[in-house]
């Protein structure tokens, strides 16, 4: 997996909320130099528990926002949200258990985050927007 590079076509035009999402695939790039630079277990651990808090913070932090402007597709969302926190804690179970953490679970991190990034988030960061200009 190359170290992914952000670019405007996934901004949403909140500017925290962008800045979040920088920050989560800067902790991806880290988990990924950690991982074939052969830091060793330890490091890429604490990496990825790093990753999960602050993945679980941001999502907070999005839930509190589309709560406040009353979003109507907070449910849905929220819930995509919770599967994907489940996805990472079985990533990390299955490190500790001594599974390697190779690129396909690299890949589906940055994967998973872009598609949302571009799909249901793009949805409320519309909503406000409408909102705003009203």
């Amino acid at each position: 997996m190359a170290i992914f590079e952000w670019d405007d076509s996934i901004a949403l035009g909140i500017p925290t909320i962008d800045a979040q999402h920088k920050a989560l695939f800067g902790w991806i790039n880290t988990l990924n130099t950690a991982i074939k630079s052969g830091d060793g277990a330890e490091a890429v651990g604490e990496v990825i528990w790093n990753l999960i808090t602050y993945v679980t913070e941001h999502f907070g932090e999005e839930e509190r926002l589309m709560l406040s402007c009353n979003y109507p597709g907070l449910a849905a969302h929220r819930k995509e949200h919770d599967q994907f926190v489940s996805r990472l804690r079985e990533i990390q179970v299955e490190f500790i258990d001594g599974h390697e953490m190779g690129e396909s679970v690299l890949d589906f991190m940055v994967d998973w985050l872009v598609c949302h990034i571009k799909g249901t988030d793009q949805g409320y960061s519309r909503f406000i927007h409408q909102q705003a200009e009203s």
